[in-house]
């Protein structure tokens, strides 16, 4: 989940060595996609691909409650967004495990700590100060 432009579809793709986000209309998902990727110990999970437009928040809603995990793209060279925010009340209000993925930390203008105290601002707390939040900083173009 996260606002539009953020990286979600690009880092699915470097997770599953596809490349859905060249044939995306302008690059930006219109429809939630379902995944099923394997993990290095042969599990295997369902991965959702929510639309970041603010046009898609009922369907962000609807996924929200049918999740286990929740990765939240917050790209660094950008911040948290609009979406970002609605995202995390919907995180917020279901409970579910959040888990940040700092996106695009490979470009020259990223700042992943100022990233950080912004998602404080709006309650996210990384378990590393105490919170339930875990945050991870991420690349998907040096994977």
């Amino acid at each position: 989940m996260g606002h539009v432009d953020h990286g979600k579809t690009t880092l699915l793709d470097a997770l599953r060595d596809s490349s859905l986000v060249d044939t995306e209309a302008g690059g930006i998902t219109q429809r939630i996609g379902a995944f099923r990727i394997s993990t290095d110990s042969g599990q295997e999970m369902t991965v959702f691909d929510t639309p970041g437009h603010a046009s898609f928040g009922s369907m962000r809603s609807s996924s929200v409650q049918l999740t286990d995990i929740v990765v939240l793209c917050v790209a660094a060279d950008d911040g948290p967004m609009d979406q970002t925010v609605e995202c995390i009340k919907l995180i917020q209000r279901s409970g579910v495990q959040l888990v940040v993925a700092i996106t695009k930390t490979d470009r020259p203008e990223s700042n992943a700590d100022n990233v950080k105290k912004e998602l404080m601002r709006h309650g996210v707390i990384s378990d590393e100060l105490g919170g339930d939040a875990i945050l991870v900083e991420v690349s998907a173009i040096q994977k």
